[in-house]
């Protein structure tokens, strides 16, 4: 994939606002599926552990290129997911800029050489490395320019975690008010809407 176009932000559509592009939407859902893949404490496993898992990853997300993945790219993506985790989840006044090193870094790591392409359905965007590159290096690219990408628009609050109190996944708001609360994984905005009304009706 490695697919970001320059401009991120789209006109209206129908009376709503669509302030994500395509491809740059996927990348942030790619990116969501990343940090989700680690589990969670209430016994979800981690689904990136294999290299068949992490081909299965890329080929969801409609990578181009070779989807050959070894060993080494499986540990480099954990890696690559235990660092944004960690930078996402630094304190609010601290987690801008702890975001751009990370990204700052993990575009060095892979030796990232952004080129336009236009390929398949795809017009102009930019794959950040080589499609010999990698598949971690084209992960971990990926990543690195959607987190610059939301950094650079005022953005990065769009990345959030799930409001529900047994879940803690991650989640992309796309909402025009940034109203998105519930994560995608564990059908937790209709458990939690249904646990507050039993509540009401047993009060």
């Amino acid at each position: 994939m490695s697919q970001m176009r320059f401009a991120p932000y789209g006109p209206c559509h129908n009376g709503v606002i669509m302030t994500f592009a395509h491809d740059v939407r996927s990348n942030l859902l790619m990116l969501v599926d990343l940090l989700n893949s680690a589990g969670d404490d209430a016994g979800a496993p981690d689904t990136l552990t294999t290299s068949a898992q992490l081909r299965d990853f890329a080929a969801r997300h409609d990578f181009s290129g070779p989807l050959e993945a070894t060993d080494a790219d499986v540990a480099a993506t954990r890696r690559l997911r235990a660092r944004f985790a960690r930078a996402l989840d630094t304190a609010a006044e601290a987690m801008e800029e702890e975001v751009a090193n990370a990204a700052n870094l993990t575009l060095t790591e892979t030796a990232a050489l952004p080129q336009l392409v236009r390929h398949d359905d795809w017009d102009w965007h930019l794959h950040a490395v080589g499609a010999s590159a990698s598949l971690s290096d084209r992960v971990a690219a990926d990543v690195a320019l959607v987190l610059i990408d939301l950094i650079r628009a005022g953005e990065l609050d769009r990345l959030g975690r799930c409001a529900a109190e047994d879940c803690s996944a991650y989640l992309a708001d796309f909402s025009r008010n940034r109203s998105k609360r519930f994560c995608d994984t564990g059908n937790c905005a209709n458990r939690t809407h249904v646990a507050a009304f039993r509540a009401r009706q047993g009060s």
